[in-house]
């Protein structure tokens, strides 16, 4: 766990050199490690509290058999269950994608890539997320906007580690990063997270 927290720290101050180290560790057991911590925290930390603090969801929920009332309750439970779902769903679309253009790809490092680069971002989320819901400005106007940007910092982490991993082009590897935020995780998160 201590290499795991320290290619951590290291991918937050310098992405190359930790997506570099990164290939050097066991894929795709980093990757669904990094997406288990990051849904497991944020589930036991900002959702939990929110939860406590009886707050209901800033935008209504799409499923219908949750009320609003109890939303975060569940969204404790099945979040981590929503990541691992997205995660295994983008690296597979990632794999079918440079599959058909005849890339060179191995599934295992595209999950550790699209797992570690959605960890790597979340110290600065916790902690926003944390003060916004501690000070109660936690909301539509504060938190999408924020989220919106760690997304784009999110496909640049991602496109750095394809580049780093696949050897692809850098316009390739972001456009691989933008295809799981825009094509799995931003949508996916519209009908489930609140």
């Amino acid at each position: 766990m201590k290499e795991f927290t320290r290619t951590w720290l290291l991918t937050i101050i310098d992405p190359g050199a930790g997506f570099s180290v990164l290939q050097e560790k066991p894929a795709p057991h980093w990757g669904f490690l990094s997406t288990l911590v990051r849904f497991v925290v944020t589930a036991l930390t900002s959702i939990l509290a929110l939860r406590l603090l009886n707050q209901r969801p800033f935008i209504p929920s799409y499923i219908t058999f949750l009320d609003e009332a109890n939303y975060y309750q569940a969204e404790i439970f099945f979040l981590p269950l929503f990541g691992l779902g997205a995660w295994l769903l983008s690296s597979a679309l990632v794999y079918l994608i440079l599959r058909i253009s005849r890339r060179e790809s191995n599934i295992d490092w595209i999950m550790n890539v699209i797992g570690f680069s959605l960890l790597v971002v979340m110290p600065v989320v916790w902690l926003l997320d944390w003060a916004g819901i501690a000070f109660g400005f936690y909301g539509a106007t504060f938190t999408i906007p924020i989220h919106a940007g760690v997304s784009v910092w999110e496909v640049a982490l991602m496109g750095t580690g394809f580049k780093r991993m696949g050897g692809l082009s850098w316009l390739a590897a972001v456009f691989l990063g933008f295809v799981v935020k825009a094509g799995v995780y931003i949508p996916l998160a519209a009908i489930f997270v609140r």
